[in-house]
């Protein structure tokens, strides 16, 4: 069993070796990307050559889903890149857990061997299921962040709209009066409208890109609000604006009832600590005393 584990580390490890080197015409592809979403990012090139075999292309639910994902991420325009980059992320290092602990498991004996082996079988998987939902993770967290701050954004371009200003300059006004998931999408608007996009295909981007519901709603309404003249837009934002409120109320209502209920389970246990201290003192005390 050893000698067949060390064989297949061996041939694993080689064929890593041999993609590396076959792999370098996609150099040009990972030399762009940055941050702590893509560690080793040296090592895709591996994952890169796979997918020029047909088996391994990414295709399928798995494709669809991480090209949706990274459409929300990067843009449309970006999706399919990031994509197969993230399905090579997956491969390389799945490629590699299972050599490196293939080699190990075979160059040891008896139960250490077979721990180790399903050590690399469970980090494979775990590595694999890390970087196939990250993108997701992210998509989720951004969703939530612009939802918690959209009550504040609304509140300041009722107030600037009100005030006479037109709906693209105080678009504008609010997206670089602060730093944040959702002004960041509101800045990317503003700088798609500048370069000659329309204001309602601007926004309704923003409300895709959000991937929000509430966010979606909103866009919709502020749209139609657009193209029936924009007559009624500060009222219109006005009234969005207290609506927000509260439901964000309402939403806090909820969070503070799920922290609340969370904590009913450690006073619980904390007070079983407790109750079992005090009896374990009596029962000393009266084994004492008898």
């Amino acid at each position: 069993m050893n000698m067949i584990l060390l064989i297949i580390g061996t041939v694993l490890s080689a064929l890593f070796i041999i993609m590396m080197f076959a792999g370098s015409k996609y150099d040009y592809m990972i030399e762009s990307l940055q941050g702590d979403d893509f560690p080793c990012k040296g090592l895709y090139v591996v994952g890169l050559k796979w997918q020029d075999f047909r088996p391994v292309q990414l295709k399928g639910k798995i494709g669809d889903s991480l090209r949706n994902n990274t459409q929300m991420i990067y843009s449309k325009k970006y999706s399919e890149f990031y994509a197969r980059i993230i399905w090579a992320q997956i491969i390389t290092f799945f490629h590699l857990i299972i050599a490196l602990f293939c080699l190990l498991s075979g160059m040891t004996s008896g139960s250490t061997s077979s721990f180790y082996l399903m050590v690399g079988i469970i980090a494979a998987v775990l590595a694999v299921y890390y970087f196939y939902s990250s993108p997701k993770e992210k998509v989720k967290k951004r969703q939530e962040v612009c939802e918690e701050e959209f009550p504040n954004v609304i509140s300041k371009l009722a107030l600037i709209v009100n005030s006479g200003v037109i709906l693209h300059d105080s678009w504008e006004m609010v997206s670089y009066g602060k730093n944040g998931e959702i002004y960041d999408l509101m800045r990317k608007s503003c700088v798609e409208m500048n370069n000659g996009k329309s204001e309602i295909d601007a926004l309704y981007e923003f409300g895709i890109m959000t991937n929000s519901d509430s966010i979606k709603k909103f866009v919709s309404a502020l749209i139609q609000s657009i193209e029936r003249g924009g007559s009624d837009l500060p009222q219109f934002l006005a009234n969005e604006s207290s609506e927000l409120w509260n439901e964000k109320r309402q939403m806090l209502l909820q969070k503070g009832e799920k922290a609340a209920s969370k904590l009913l389970m450690p006073i619980a246990i904390m007070f079983l600590g407790i109750m079992l201290i005090v009896i374990s003192s009596a029962i000393q005390n009266i084994a004492k005393n008898g």
